[in-house]
């Protein structure tokens, strides 16, 4: 048996063993049935994608509960990102209104940010958009957040590194 086909039989395996069971496991965290299939198609895309990987893993379910539970928090975190963006259209006068090209645009780029910054606290991410997108200076923005400039400083810090670690540095 070659080690393609062998990967192959692996992974169907792996795939009939537990397909039903992640569907169940991410439909009670999601309340959707419909997106459940979808999320955990996307969990064993994501195990199709490394082959090298099914033949390794000593407990199936533990790997495809940390990647689909991933994959719930950023269908969570890309609805939130959806819904407030399109209340932000609501407040908008007509005039102001993207072209759906644009809107596309800037929705995809705002989950680009988001995925940047989901790697700090609340705080930490509030203080660099405070100075990023508001234009805030950080004397302006530890007043606001009532913390020490010291402290902005150290968020900016950490920000910046985050968001040049994931842009530049290849981790996985």
């Amino acid at each position: 048996m070659t080690s393609t086909t062998a990967n192959s039989v692996g992974f169907n395996a792996l795939y009939q063993e537990h397909h039903e069971w992640l569907v169940r496991w991410i439909a009670r965290r999601t309340y959707n049935n419909d997106n459940a299939q979808d999320l955990a198609q996307d969990t064993f895309m994501r195990l199709l994608n490394k082959p090298s990987l099914y033949n390794e893993i000593q407990s199936p379910r533990a790997w495809l509960t940390k990647v689909a539970g991933n994959l719930v928090t950023d269908n969570i975190r890309r609805k939130v990102l959806e819904e407030n963006y399109l209340l932000f259209l609501g407040s908008m006068p007509e005039a102001a209104y993207f072209s759906p090209e644009e809107q596309l645009q800037l929705l995809s780029l705002l989950e680009q940010i988001d995925k940047l910054l989901s790697g700090l606290r609340a705080i930490e991410k509030t203080a660099f958009l405070m100075v990023r997108l508001d234009g805030l200076s950080y004397k302006e923005v530890a007043k606001q957040l009532k913390v020490s400039l010291s402290s902005i400083e150290k968020y900016m810090a950490k920000a910046m590194l985050e968001c040049y670690t994931l842009t530049y540095c290849d981790i996985e």
